[in-house]
């Protein structure tokens, strides 16, 4: 077929390939950009266009009112890029761009889904690039609930309550909790109403890479998997550019000319969530000083007008929920402002697009900071063909002293009138925080990574450790030899770390109560289990659903009263996590003369669980009979697009196996377990043959109604196989090619 994009230097080709992979074929690395950006619209416009809303605070002027709160919030804190500075990138970043907008220029008709919503498809610019990125630092994990949630339950029933809750808690922490009891006890919880409402804020992935020293071929190894809501298009898109001279393989957002995670032929790079702390809360007793006026379009209603409050911390939390009427607007003798990093740093386009031509790992980390800032809030493994092994911290953080010296950590509300707590922000010298270590690998899975290294808190709310455990067991394991073929089988490993560290204590719970058949059988099930996550398990189904059932929250409300921040705390403020027995019942706790009263719950919870798994499943069930997966296009229930579903299918793993899946927590008294959450692609390089890799996606590379490419990875992702992909010309199985021309080329 026979395409144009206006701009090109020379004619260049599109190659797809039997796995809806696009190859382009340049004479220069811009055309190469333009070509990306060309492929990327045909399949993901709709995809890119949404994102691009969001990012821009304008989702209300197209999906309605619903979306105002967003808009506003993405306003007021600067998502919205602003005073954009020009970059080395730049010119990535407009070569992308215009085979974007000439895809869009090529348009005979609406696409389906501009239909639907009544709008259509737009030039695109640097804006929305620069927007995206701040957008992505934005929501990918937002402590300020976690910060507001544990303050609140500190202020209304003492430190020591929840002091073992929290990675990390100093005597200053402590102090300005006292300090702030009772502005603390008065802080409204409807300001988790302003957190984005359709986004889960769950995030991860699996990242890790080892020296030649430890590789079969003589060469370093990297595998990469990044876990995402399961969606209809998938979340990444995939294209490999090619330019005399240079070949390069990625993940992109589309919408966005960098490779988040990729390889070229000397440098292979993966990504993790950080969990990475850029919030900070600030009580504030003093009116705010200033306010800023915005302007919120609505789609088929007149636009929406509001003024927020804003102190030197940021603006006025109150102020946005009272002007958005989710709270009532009264006298307050505090008011709470909100400190994002990034509101006041300006960021550019051209930021991440150099990534791709990086020939080192030096290179690469160079590419991921601009005047000491990066809009990212990840962990990201480098490894080059001259074996140096990088992990940076590709965020930009404030400098919190309380890290293994006095000082506040962050964990909790601080005085905003105090000027202790004008934190500098960070130097991106500080954030390569490893480099070829004595060991000959890293690895990253959203738990800290830090322990009591580096000059301040970088993650104050981790997820749980039990994959990135898991990883370094495997590693250390198999010692060294490694080939594609062990990594492969580590990201279908089912072992559950989480479950070996939590059912012993489930079990000595279980002992004080045998009066049931049912909790005999649970105590056997789980004291046999090998803690395989697999589909034949009979102990999964009694562990996980028992995770689920929330017992902790019983267990909290039962000592302390009935609390709406009690119950809304899984939901509101996940990175809260830490509530397993060991965490209640530490030395000295308060909890400890609670402990009877936490294992007769234990022994309720588990005897209803059994009861249910008999009257759904009668008296032979597995993992498989409940843990299911099924996800598909947002658009599903209508004709254009019923097709694009995949599921229900049986799956294995958890939400802490390197298999990951994640479930949608059910409502007791139901059992069933739906996978919503996991790898959107497993991929594993070896750079001694960075052109051929072993890939696979969750569900396929295309996005269109009429793609043959929506589903076509689905069968083998599920059944844990892998496609042999190539980069060589002459051996791609190619369904077409899009030859592209110019102007220059008539």
């Amino acid at each position: 077929m026979q395409h144009r994009i206006r701009e090109a230097q020379a004619p260049l080709e599109i190659c797809w390939d039997k796995l809806g992979i696009p190859h382009i074929f340049a004479q220069n690395v811009e055309d190469a950009f333009r070509g990306m950006g060309y492929a990327c619209a045909s399949e993901r416009l709709w995809q890119l266009h949404l994102s691009n809303l969001y990012a821009t605070g304008t989702a209300a002027s197209v999906l309605g009112e619903k979306f105002v709160a967003q808009d506003l919030m993405h306003r007021a804190f600067n998502v919205v890029a602003y005073d954009i500075p020009d970059s080395p990138g730049d010119h990535l970043v407009d070569a992308y761009l215009q085979g974007l907008n000439s895809y869009v220029d090529s348009l005979d008709e609406v696409p389906p889904e501009f239909r639907k919503a009544g709008t259509q498809p737009r030039h695109y610019t640097r804006h929305d690039v620069a927007s995206r990125y701040r957008f992505t630092g934005w929501f990918q994990h937002k402590t300020w609930l976690e910060k507001i949630y544990l303050g609140k339950l500190m202020a209304e029933h003492g430190v020591d309550w929840f002091r073992n809750h929290v990675l990390r808690f100093s005597s200053a922490d402590a102090d300005n909790v006292a300090l702030l009891q009772d502005a603390l006890r008065a802080i409204d919880l409807n300001v988790a109403k302003l957190l984005f409402p359709h986004e889960t804020r769950l995030s991860g992935s699996n990242n890790w890479a080892v020296s030649s020293a430890l590789s079969k071929s003589g060469m370093p190894l990297m595998a990469m998997d990044p876990h995402q809501p399961h969606t209809i298009p998938n979340t990444f898109f995939y294209s490999h550019l090619s330019a005399p001279g240079w070949d390069t393989f990625g993940a992109s957002f589309p919408g966005v000319p960098y490779f988040m995670m990729g390889f070229n032929q000397d440098v292979s790079w993966g990504l993790t969530t950080g969990f990475v702390d850029t919030y900070d809360v600030f009580v504030e007793r003093d009116k705010p000083g200033s306010s800023r006026d915005y302007q919120i379009d609505v789609a088929g209603k007149p636009a929406q007008k509001f003024t927020v409050m804003e102190s030197r911390r940021g603006p006025i939390l109150e102020s946005i929920t009272d002007n958005l009427g989710i709270s009532q607007a009264v006298t307050r003798k505090h008011v709470t402002a909100l400190d994002w990093v990034m509101r006041d740093l300006p960021t550019s386009a051209g930021i991440l697009a150099l990534m791709p031509l990086a020939k080192t790992s030096t290179e690469l980390g160079l590419a991921l900071f601009e005047n000491d800032r990066c809009p990212l809030v990840n962990n990201i493994i480098a490894v080059d063909r001259h074996n140096d092994l990088h992990r940076y911290v590709a965020a930009t953080l404030r400098k919190r002293p309380g890290h293994g010296k006095p000082g506040v950590t962050g964990v909790v509300p601080l005085p905003g009138w105090d000027e202790q707590y004008n934190f500098a922000t960070s130097k991106a010298r500080e954030l390569l925080v490893e480099r070829n270590p004595p060991t000959g690998y890293l690895y990253t899975a959203n738990s800290d990574t830090m322990g009591d290294e580096g000059e301040y808190p970088i993650h104050n709310f981790p997820a749980q450790d039990a994959r990135a455990r898991r990883i370094e067991e495997l590693l250390v394991q198999q010692g060294d030899g490694f080939n594609a073929d062990y990594f492969l089988s580590m990201q279908r490993d089912l072992l559950d770390i989480r479950a070996r560290d939590l059912v012993p204590a489930y079990i000595k719970a279980l002992a004080t109560d045998q009066s049931s058949p049912e909790l005999r059988l649970a105590m056997t099930l789980l004291s046999d289990w090998d803690f395989m996550a697999r589909l034949d398990s009979k102990a999964a189904c009694v562990f996980y659903p028992l995770l689920e059932m929330k017992t902790h929250i019983r267990f909290m409300t039962a000592v302390l009263g009935e609390a709406p921040i009690l119950a809304t705390l899984p939901v509101i403020a996940p990175g809260l996590n830490r509530f397993a027995i060991e965490h209640f019942m530490c030395a000295g706790s308060p909890w400890l003369p609670y402990r009877a009263l936490f294992e007769t719950m234990i022994c309720e919870d588990v005897t209803a669980i059994m009861q249910q798994l008999h009257q759904t499943c009668g008296n032979d069930w597995c993992w498989g009979d409940i843990h299911k997966i099924r996800f598909g296009h947002a658009l599903r229930k209508f004709p254009t697009w019923q097709n694009m579903v995949v599921g229900p299918d049986p799956i294995g793993g958890s939400a802490t196996t390197l298999a990951m899946a994640t479930h949608v927590p059910p409502t007791p008294p139901e059992i069933y377990q739906e996978v919503y959450h996991g790898p959107a692609f497993r991929w594993v390089v070896d750079l001694a043959d960075p052109r051929h890799i072993k890939f696979v996606t969750a569900s396929g590379n295309g996005g269109r109604p009429d793609s043959p490419h929506i589903t076509d990875h689905y069968p083998a992702w599920l059944k844990g196989e892998y496609f042999d992909l190539t980069l060589v010309r002459d051996e791609l199985a190619i369904e077409r090619i899009d030859q592209v021309d110019s102007d220059r080329c008539r």
